[in-house]
């Protein structure tokens, strides 16, 4: 309780613009609210470390991550590549602690007083077996930025959202549809696991969102915590064939779904229905500029990963399902969805 209200205070001051020293056993943290960016203003001027994420990720990372800033959080990024993002979570979440799981050795190098790097393979549940009673036994923030493949994706979800604490959010991304069938390999096995999560603390699932590429899950908060407050309706409708006729006729609107007789939305077959329907979020062709430069030197960050929008990419901003209704977010105007790599170190591969 004591560290709540010295937070609450904090988060007080920097609301003021004061400069604020906040000390425990490990670090010494000085910072003005001013002075914290955004994910993409962070983002766009990094240099240093490699790090590559989509728009659309760091939009969901500034809507659902900030809530959460105000605490002290357990933060596991699956994916650590070259390091570039967890500096980006230092400066964005300055009172998170980083746990990043990969198989390359090579990112062992990263680990300091307020970062843990775990070798382990996603896929494998002994290894997130181990993670659990040997590394940290919950977390607060899970980002799966990994090896991308459904099956790595699904194993890595069933074993780490019954470790979410209250208020958490856990977040999977690169969920391209070009690449493999993710609807069916992932997406419907994760609605089994949304729908019957039973957690190791209690804590429960009070939303699922959708975006480009990336499903999110929002774990209902605790007394006293902040999550995001998704924006107001600006029509209602009943059921799914009325929400899609609603769509284009309100651009930069929030189109609500919900009906009295359904019990909730969160059983699977429920959740089949928003996936399947809302499945070519996840679809597109992926061109790159300049062409080849994904797999060419990485020395350079002259490389972006640029979407072919489906329909229902120009459409659809987000789609944030809760138990009793749904909310769907319409673009004012078609976006651009892209991914620029950033960063121009990029380390070597040293693993299985």
């Amino acid at each position: 309780m004591q560290s709540t209200l010295v937070l609450a205070v904090l988060l007080a001051m920097f609301d003021q613009g004061v400069s604020v020293t906040l000390r425990n056993s490990t670090h010494v943290l000085q910072k003005k609210v001013s002075q914290v960016p955004t994910f993409e203003s962070y983002y766009n001027s990094h240099t240093g470390r490699g790090v590559w994420k989509w728009t659309s990720a760091l939009g969901a990372y500034q809507r659902h991550f900030m809530p959460l800033a105000s605490r002290s959080t357990k933060l596991l990024e699956v994916g650590v590549q070259s390091g570039g993002s967890i500096n980006m979570y230092r400066s964005v979440l300055p009172l998170a602690y980083y746990y990043g799981m990969d198989i390359n050795r090579n990112c062992l190098g990263f680990a300091d007083q307020q970062t843990t790097i775990y070798l382990g393979d996603q896929a494998q549940v002994p290894a997130w077996q181990h993670f659990f009673s040997a590394v940290t036994p919950n977390l607060d923030i899970c980002i799966d930025d990994g090896g991308h493949q459904p099956h790595q994706m699904l194993a890595t979800i069933q074993q780490v959202l019954p470790r979410m604490n209250q208020g958490g959010f856990y977040l999977t991304e690169d969920i391209h549809g070009i690449n493999d069938d993710y609807l069916h390999k992932f997406l419907q096995p994760a609605a089994y696991t949304i729908s019957g999560l039973t957690s190791f603390n209690g804590a429960q699932v009070q939303s699922v969102h959708l975006y480009p590429f990336i499903l999110g899950v929002q774990m209902a908060p605790g007394a006293g915590q902040q999550v995001w407050v998704p924006p107001q309706a600006t029509v209602t409708v009943r059921d799914f064939i009325s929400l899609m006729a609603a769509l284009p006729a309100n651009p930069g609107g929030v189109v609500k779904l919900e009906n009295p007789a359904w019990a909730t939305l969160f059983g699977a077959n429920a959740l089949f229905n928003f996936f399947g329907t809302f499945n070519d979020l996840n679809g597109g062709v992926v061109k790159e500029v300049p062409e080849h430069c994904h797999s060419s030197d990485q020395s350079t960050n002259q490389c972006v990963m640029i979407a072919t929008n489906t329909n229902v990419q120009n459409l659809v901003k987000a789609v944030h399902i809760y138990q009793k209704f749904a909310l769907v977010e319409v673009n004012q105007a078609p976006p651009v969805i892209s991914a620029t790599r950033k960063g121009d170190v990029w380390i070597p591969y040293n693993g299985p």
